[in-house]
């Protein structure tokens, strides 16, 4: 199996590339729309999300994610790359985004930044119909119970009815950790920066 990892400037790409491969995962890191080959997408981001939906138009990488989703195929958006699957995000004056998890993106509260651990608690199981499951079985394991690292200002709320929906923590309730419709997974927080605990998460989905 192998993964493709969208690089339009913006994103920990040598940081997911090495999470990826820890788990003896081939990598691909493709820079034009022609070079997506992969059943298994990633959309990294790091940055401000005016500029990066402009990167991802004007390469049109925006119509390869799209089409992508609708053939079926596996997505996982990470921080801001999670973060323009919603429908609107009011960063940068307001920016529209790709409309595939239903939901907005607002500044956090009293303008914080949100960078620091959280527990992190998943069950397998909870997924229920969704098809964003494991293909590899990389690993029997069923139940996540560790820590995973946040880095941000924006939080997403999450609007879709009757998707997977796990929120950050109490302090951040409204806002989502990890979102998963069908096929597509967003998190909020850093997986390839979580140690053991990311290590988990993404041996579990693939």
């Amino acid at each position: 199996m192998s993964v493709d990892i969208i690089d339009i400037g913006s994103g920990n790409i040598c940081s997911i590339k090495n999470w990826l491969e820890r788990v003896n995962i081939q990598v691909h890191i493709i820079n034009h729309p022609k070079e997506a080959s992969s059943n298994f997408l990633i959309l990294p981001g790091v940055g401000s999300a005016g500029p990066y939906m402009q990167r991802m138009k004007q390469s049109g990488f925006d119509e390869v994610v799209l089409e992508h989703v609708a053939n079926g195929h596996r997505l996982l958006g990470i921080c801001l790359g999670f973060q323009i699957m919603s429908d609107y995000l009011e960063e940068d004056g307001g920016v529209e985004g790709l409309g595939i998890l239903s939901g907005k993106v607002e500044k956090l509260p009293s303008n914080v930044s949100h960078n620091s651990w959280e527990k992190f608690v998943f069950n397998r199981s909870e997924l229920g119909e969704q098809t964003f499951q494991s293909k590899r079985k990389l690993t029997r394991k069923r139940i996540i119970d560790g820590r995973v690292f946040y880095n941000h200002e924006y939080g997403f709320i999450s609007q879709e009815s009757k998707r997977f929906n796990k929120s950050i923590c109490e302090r951040y309730s409204q806002y989502s950790s990890m979102v998963v419709k069908g096929a597509v997974i967003g998190v909020q927080f850093h997986p390839e920066k979580s140690q053991k605990t990311g290590l988990e998460l993404i041996s579990m989905i693939l």
